[in-house]
C-alpha cells in the first residue's frame, strides 16, 4: 500500500463523469498538468508557489498599504465609481509598488508628481493620484504602519493652464452625426447612452437591460444617487437593435459580446477618435463626458429652464433636493422637450 503525502498549497478536483482527478494550485488556481506526485508535479508546484510569492506585496511598502486597503471595510464602503477612480490612482501609482513607507517623504512625493506623473497623465490625475496617496498613507497611520503621513498638511494643487481648461467641451451637430454614422455597433451603444441620456462612464458601462421599461429608460446615477427616468431617444433605441449578439446584461458590450472595462472603452474610443480626426472630420478634444455638455447645450437652445436641464441630467444641489422623490419620473413638459431634442441636428424646437 502506497504513502499517503499530504501537500499543501494544492486544490484536488474528481470530474463526476471521467472520475479523473485535477489538481490546481490553490493561491493562483493555475491547474497542474503533470500527475499528481511525480518529480515533475513537484517541479511545476515550487514554480507557482514562487511566482505567487513574488506577487505579493513586500510589508512595509507602498504595495502592501494598497493592497491591505483594497481588502478594508473602508474599500467596501466606496461607491463603484469611487473605487473605479481610486484604481485609476492606484495605477499610476504602482511603480512604487516596493517603494518602502520611511522613504516616502513630501519632498519626494511631490518631484515625482511634479516630474513623472503630470508629464505622462496631465495635470487633472496628477492632483487626483497625490490626494489618493495620501488617503492610502493615512490609512497605513491609523494602523500603526507609518508614524508620519507626510501628505497630512494641506496639498497646494498644480493648476491647470489657462489654454488648457476647456475640458470635456461640448460636441457640435456635426461632429454627433458623424460618430453616429462612422461609429461600429459595440462603440455606439456607450456613446449614445452618453449623448441621448447624458449618463455618465461609471453609468453608461454598467446600466443594465432591465432598467428600459415601456420605452422609457432609468438609472440611479452612480455620483449622486438620483434616480432619472427618460423616454428611450431614436437614436438610442437604433443603437440598441444593432448592439452586438450577446447574453450580457449590460446594454454596452465590446465586439465579443463581453460588458466593457473602462481601460478597454477608453482604448476602443481613442483609435476610432483619433482616425476620425486624422480625416478631418472632427476637433480635438471629444470626451465621452462632454455629451453631457452636448445635451445640456441643446436642451438649453430648446428653451429649458435649468431646473429641468438639471432633472434630465440627474444633477441636485442642497437648496434643490426637496424636488425629488425616490424614483420620481421627469415632469411630463421636460419628457416632451427631451424627445424633441436631436444632437446631431441645430433646429430643435420644444
Amino acid at each position: 500500500m502506497g504513502t499517503i503525502v499530504r501537500v499543501k498549497g494544492i486544490k484536488r478536483y474528481r470530474h463526476p463523469k471521467t472520475g479523473i482527478w485535477y489538481c490546481y494550485h490553490r493561491k493562483s488556481g493555475t491547474a497542474i498538468v503533470s500527475e499528481i506526485g511525480s518529480v515533475e508535479f513537484f517541479s511545476e508546484l515550487s514554480a507557482l508557489e514562487n511566482a505567487a510569492k513574488r506577487s505579493e506585496p513586500v510589508p512595509g511598502t507602498l504595495g502592501m498599504v494598497i493592497a491591505k486597503y483594497r481588502s478594508s471595510p473602508d474599500w467596501e464602503a466606496l461607491r463603484p465609481k469611487t473605487r473605479l477612480s481610486y484604481d485609476r490612482a492606484f495605477t499610476v501609482l504602482k511603480p512604487l509598488t516596493n517603494m518602502p513607507l520611511v522613504k516616502l517623504d513630501r519632498a519626494f512625493i511631490f518631484e515625482l508628481r511634479d516630474k513623472k506623473i503630470l508629464p505622462k497623465y496631465g495635470t487633472w490625475l496628477a492632483n487626483y493620484t497625490i490626494t489618493v496617496l495620501s488617503l492610502a498613507l493615512g490609512f497605513a497611520m491609523d494602523r500603526g504602519w507609518l508614524t508620519v503621513n507626510p501628505l497630512a498638511q494641506k496639498i497646494k494643487k498644480v493648476k491647470i493652464a489657462r489654454d488648457k481648461r476647456a475640458g470635456n467641451r461640448p460636441w457640435s451637430e456635426e461632429e454627433c452625426r458623424v460618430v453616429v454614422e462612422r461609429a461600429p455597433s459595440h462603440l455606439l451603444v456607450p456613446i449614445a447612452l452618453a449623448m441621448c441620456a447624458g449618463l455618465r462612464k461609471s453609468d453608461f458601462l454598467t446600466i443594465t437591460m432591465s432598467s428600459i421599461t415601456d420605452g422609457a429608460i432609468s438609472v440611479r446615477t452612480s455620483k449622486r444617487g438620483v434616480v432619472v427616468t427618460l423616454p428611450v431617444h431614436p437614436i438610442l433605441q437604433r443603437a440598441i437593435a444593432a448592439r452586438p449578439k450577446s447574453d450580457a446584461l449590460q446594454i454596452a458590450v465590446n465586439s465579443r459580446g463581453v460588458p466593457w472595462t473602462e481601460t478597454g472603452f477608453n482604448a476602443s474610443f481613442r483609435t476610432f477618435k483619433k482616425e476620425l480626426e486624422r480625416e478631418g472630420l472632427i476637433g480635438v478634444g471629444l470626451t465621452p463626458h462632454g455629451l453631457r455638455h452636448t445635451l445640456g447645450t441643446r436642451l438649453r437652445e430648446a428653451g429649458a429652464d435649468n431646473r429641468t436641464i438639471a432633472d434630465i441630467l440627474g444633477q441636485k444641489s442642497t437648496s434643490m433636493a426637496q424636488h425629488y422623490s425616490e424614483g420620481a419620473s421627469l415632469p411630463e413638459q421636460a419628457r416632451v422637450l427631451f424627445a424633441g431634442i436631436d444632437p446631431t441636428r441645430r433646429q430643435n424646437g420644444t
